[in-house]
């Protein structure tokens, strides 16, 4: 596949991308244009992305053009997808493109199962290099930029971590998650072991983390680091440990001042402990999804924002996910004093007996039952929230789905 891959690359292609408005899809199809490819691609759905990739000049069709030498398709895109299907020329997963794409800049990928957005753009910020980002940052032109090195993040979603081969590689945090893809822990962890090996130069990984430390600290190219107190622009212990990683790695190409003050300087990712209302109340807008992730979202509300009461509303993000941590959640919300729960977001996987939102209700305690309530639509939803906000009161609205909707309207 990676020989296959790089003879692609070789020489400038007309590219397909299926699936062109995700994220990851978007930076990609940049950088594949930068690097000399003609580029259009298609999506189900118009979006930030899309108008932002059309300024770029890349094409967004309702289908593949003529003269297509090359499909590039997401995760969500099945095998049987028409397009798909009806390929007769190589069909590639995003995943397996960009490590290989990056063999000619000095690459650092950084690799985890939370923080990898935010660690990145913080790389990007603080060396104002090349990146290509999981989320919007205020100010950058877009979700990627070329550039001769170039921060990344490594994605153990699909287990494609285990396709780069970085000269620094970063590892904030190892925690057990995508379930859809890795079948065990074992599977989980091995990809990162993989990583680990294939990385040239440094690896710059989170002591205070007990698999990463696990893996990682034998090894001569590794250099742990830890939480420590900072002055920085973002609340939250997390981002804190975040700002590490980041300070670590720039200590190639910045000064300690530089750093500092880049850190004091930096600008937020879009859903990370956003403010998309502040008046009587306000409401923070989080794409978290995990249960470590929400737990770490609370926190930060509490300390920072001292609300009068702390509200909550969540979309669980595949049932996989919902299925296999569901014992989690419940104590992820302790400080939230009331809470909506939404219909799992799918993400392309059919239902799960034990990882439906009902099946997640069934696992809180007796005295939440009056606390908790579970509508089938966001527009009800939103509606009951509204009705129920006071002076004081803190919303967060949390998920990595279509709850983003929430976020839209509570700003008008």
């Amino acid at each position: 596949m990676c020989k296959e891959i790089t003879g692609l690359l070789s020489a400038p292609r007309r590219i397909h991308m299926l699936g062109i408005g995700g994220i990851g899809m978007a930076g990609l199809a940049f950088l594949l244009k930068e690097h000399g490819h003609v580029v259009s691609g298609s999506d189900a759905q118009e979006n930030r992305q899309t108008e932002w990739l059309r300024g770029k000049g890349i094409s967004v069709l309702d289908e593949v053009p003529p003269g297509t030498e090359w499909i590039i398709r997401t995760r969500a895109v099945p095998d049987s997808h028409p397009d798909v299907m009806a390929a007769a020329v190589p069909v590639s997963w995003r995943g397996d493109v960009l490590p290989e794409l990056l063999k000619d800049r000095f690459t650092i990928a950084v690799s985890g199962t939370h923080g990898k957005t935010t660690t990145t753009s913080m790389i990007a910020q603080i060396l104002d290099c090349g990146f290509c980002v999981g989320g919007e940052v205020a100010g950058f032109d877009g979700v990627a930029r070329d550039g001769q090195i170039m921060v990344v993040e490594a994605d153990e979603s699909d287990g494609t971590v285990a396709n780069y081969h970085p000269d620094i590689a970063v590892i904030t945090n190892i925690e057990y998650d995508h379930m859809e893809h890795h079948d065990s822990f074992e599977s989980f962890e091995n990809c990162f072991r993989q990583f680990i090996a294939q990385t040239r130069e440094k690896i710059v990984y989170c002591a205070d983390d007990p698999v990463a430390t696990r893996l990682c600290k034998d090894n001569p190219k590794a250099v742990p680091y830890s939480f420590q107190s900072l002055n920085l622009s973002l609340p939250g212990r997390h981002n804190r440990l975040n700002a590490m990683a980041a300070i670590e790695v720039s200590r190639g190409w910045k000064t300690e001042a530089d750093i500092f003050q880049a850190l004091k300087n930096l600008k937020p990712v879009k859903r990370r402990f956003e403010t998309v209302f502040k008046g009587d109340y306000t409401v923070i807008s989080d794409y978290a999804h995990h249960p470590t992730e929400i737990r770490a979202l609370i926190q930060t509300a509490l300390e920072t924002l001292e609300p009068k009461r702390l509200l909550g509303v969540f979309q669980p993000h595949r049932y996989t996910r919902t299925r296999a941590l569901g014992p989690d959640f419940p104590p992820a919300f302790q400080g939230v004093e009331k809470l909506w729960l939404l219909p799992v977001y799918a993400a392309s996987e059919q239902p799960l007996e034990g990882g439906t939102t009902q099946d997640l209700m069934n696992r809180f305690a007796d005295d939440w039952k009056k606390r908790i309530k579970f509508f089938q639509c966001l527009e009800k939803t939103w509606q009951d929230i509204r009705s129920e906000l006071r002076a004081g009161d803190v919303l967060l609205i949390i998920g990595a789905g279509d709850i983003e909707q929430m976020a839209d309207w509570a700003r008008t």
